[in-house]
């Protein structure tokens, strides 16, 4: 007679490490068709996914592509940029597409662009577009 157990498959923890394992195989296998001239595009692709769930740093996006931080940040000078270059140029890209495509709060939009101060997004708003988002948003409703 089977048990429930059975049915159920393997335990929850070996599961995870099944997953674990498959898709770090999927991550080498995109690593290993990745051009050097592919890189920057790539790390933008990763951050804009990964700066809805809030604070991304290199460590992290490295740790994703399986590369220490040094080698990724080797890779990209190579390529004539770097991660602060690319975080800074997404989150620019993502804050034009959010504001000519939503309503959204500027709380929200410094939360989904990965500041954890409303203030921190105001600055770099102020750097990129040379005004505040109030002012910003102000033209916006006229």
């Amino acid at each position: 007679m089977s048990t429930a157990a059975e049915f159920v498959g393997p335990a929850l923890g070996e599961a995870d490490q099944t997953l674990h394992r498959l898709m770090r195989q999927h991550i080498i296998e995109d690593m290993e068709q990745l051009t050097p001239e592919e890189l920057p595009s790539f790390v933008q692709h990763l951050l804009r996914s990964f700066l809805p769930n809030g604070r991304v740093t290199i460590d992290l996006v490295a740790d994703y592509m399986l590369l220490s931080k040094r080698s990724l940040q080797r890779l990209l000078a190579e390529e004539g940029t770097s991660f602060q270059s690319l975080l800074e140029s997404t989150r620019k890209s993502m804050a034009q597409r959010y504001l000519k495509n939503s309503n959204i709060s500027q709380t929200q939009l410094a939360s989904l662009l990965g500041y954890s101060e409303l203030s921190a997004f105001s600055r770099a708003f102020q750097r990129w577009f040379g005004q505040s988002p109030r002012a910003r948003g102000n033209k916006r409703k006229v």
